[in-house]
């Protein structure tokens, strides 16, 4: 989830309520529960907002339990030699785009809604930058709810906007807009949310982050490549910090902590490689993201594969 307070929103994909992992679901198996992604915990927030902690912002733990439940639905069939769950050649992924307003206030066009598409498609294709990650969206239908209360406080009435407005199953993008205040920029779920809550998954974005929307540095629509990222299964590039596993991508340095504005020759980590200042899952302005790696391409592709394919 993005915090959007002083001059910029930081995306991130955590869950509204803190990690409670690894239960047991109906097939055996451990289960990952993160109680929701990218909302104000796994969210894209503005600098300075509240204490700065995305929604999709995993503890370490937590991020080692993710790890766990991966491995073991990753695991070699003993009969095959082959993994149970292998990367996706490539993914396309229907959209059912909600806009939430309250009249005319958020009422946002079908052209935005397609550019917003537009801007996706890019990002995942590797044309502004870095790698195709074989990943594609398709519009499938755009609904518009009047409603004030959704409209204005999101955060409060998710569950209620969620289970009324969402469709498709596990391989649809449901993708809501809203305002989501002076704070937040979006919030997502993970992949591992899904079958634990499957009306919950989703991303929510503020209006002002879509292409030519109002909030300065955050209007080019990187803040739903960004959300859409977590509910792909990807983390934020700072997550772990210099320590640990990062965020279980090779090609994408270590960092720190997250980027603000366009910082050059930015390097907080002692290993190998500057910050991935560049990249859709930091908290860069939207002028300065223009990438995935091949790495994070192929991390979405095997987390489809396990979660959602």
């Amino acid at each position: 989830m993005k915090p959007l307070v002083a001059a910029l929103l930081v995306a991130l994909t955590a869950p509204a309520v803190p990690v409670a992992l690894a239960g047991r679901d109906d097939g055996g198996r451990e289960a990952v529960r993160a109680a929701r992604d990218c909302g104000p915990s796994n969210a894209r927030v503005r600098p300075g907002a509240r204490d700065g902690r995305d929604r999709n912002e995993l503890s370490a733990t937590e991020a080692l339990q993710v790890d766990r439940v991966l491995e073991r639905l990753l695991r070699r069939d003993p009969e095959t030699g082959r993994p149970a769950a292998r990367a996706a050649a490539a993914v396309k992924i229907p959209v059912y785009f909600h806009v939430l307003h309250d009249g005319a206030r958020g009422n946002v066009p079908d052209a935005t809604v397609r550019r917003q598409i537009a801007v996706m498609n890019a990002s995942y294709g590797g044309r502004n930058g870095g790698s195709n990650t074989g990943v594609s969206f398709v519009l499938r239908q755009v609904t518009r709810t009047s409603n004030a209360s959704w409209y204005r406080s999101p955060e409060q009435y998710e569950e209620t906007f969620k289970r009324k407005l969402h469709r498709g199953d596990r391989k649809t993008l449901n993708l809501y807009s809203a305002d989501l205040g002076e704070e937040l920029l979006g919030w997502s779920t993970f992949p591992w949310n899904y079958r634990n809550d499957p009306k919950m998954d989703g991303t929510v974005i503020h209006l002002g982050t879509m292409p030519g929307g109002s909030i300065k540095n955050f209007n080019r629509g990187y803040s739903a490549t960004h959300e859409v990222g977590h509910w792909l299964g990807l983390f934020h590039t700072f997550q772990d910090g210099c320590q640990g596993n990062g965020d279980r991508v090779a090609d994408t340095p270590a960092e720190r902590d997250p980027s603000h504005g366009c910082p050059a020759n930015r390097d907080t980590c002692a290993t190998e490689g500057r910050d991935p200042v560049q990249n859709y899952m930091n908290y860069s302005w939207d002028s300065c993201m223009n990438q995935f790696t091949k790495g994070q391409g192929a991390r979405m592709r095997t987390i489809w594969s396990a979660y959602r394919g």
